[in-house]
């Protein structure tokens, strides 16, 4: 079976679509995922497959949710290769840096790369002093005082990009990349 780690969009924000993580990790234990673990409340799980088609998996898990929780939520699919390329590509922080500073880095994973026009809408957006660069699917970005201050919410980046967007902070970012490294093993 192979390592992946799901990224659930929307669980648990605003006392909206509430699953609890002790629960999820039975029900996909029960649907055949191995070594389900689960990180915080924001809808992180490193499990292992057999399937191989991260995108398989990923319509799988959306259509197990829907039916197990009546939730129609995004989920991203990734595995060790993809988190290695979001952790080596940070403009902003090495992978070591998970210390006061980090908590104003953020990692947003887009369902696709977006379109050069569309990229250019978020450059364009009202977004302050923050700072954001592309890799790819993912969207790094720096905000320049605090969450609560910042315009870069996951509607503003979706609305801008026409795509998904899940966000997370970097600490968490290196977290479940660390958790991926040790299931690995």
């Amino acid at each position: 079976m192979a390592l992946y780690l799901a990224l659930f969009r929307g669980i648990n924000v605003s006392g909206k679509n509430i699953i609890k993580m002790e629960s999820l990790r039975k029900q996909m234990d029960l649907a055949g995922y191995g070594n389900v673990q689960t990180y915080i409340q924001s809808g992180n799980v490193v499990f292992e497959a057999k399937e191989t088609s991260k995108a398989k998996i990923s319509v799988a898990i959306e259509s197990f949710i829907k039916k197990e929780y009546g939730h129609d939520i995004t989920v991203f699919v990734l595995d060790m290769a993809d988190m290695n390329k979001v952790a080596a590509n940070n403009p902003y922080a090495t992978r070591d840096e998970l210390e006061e500073g980090s908590k104003k880095l953020y990692v947003t994973f887009l369902s696709e790369i977006p379109q050069r026009e569309n990229i250019q809408k978020l450059y364009d957006a009202p977004i302050g002093d923050d700072s954001i660069e592309f890799n790819d699917d993912i969207l790094y970005f720096k905000l320049a005082t605090k969450a609560s201050d910042s315009k870069l919410s996951n509607n503003l980046i979706e609305s801008k990009l026409k795509l998904r967007a899940t966000t997370r902070n970097w600490n968490t970012t290196i977290k479940l990349l660390t958790m991926l490294e040790k299931s690995e093993k």
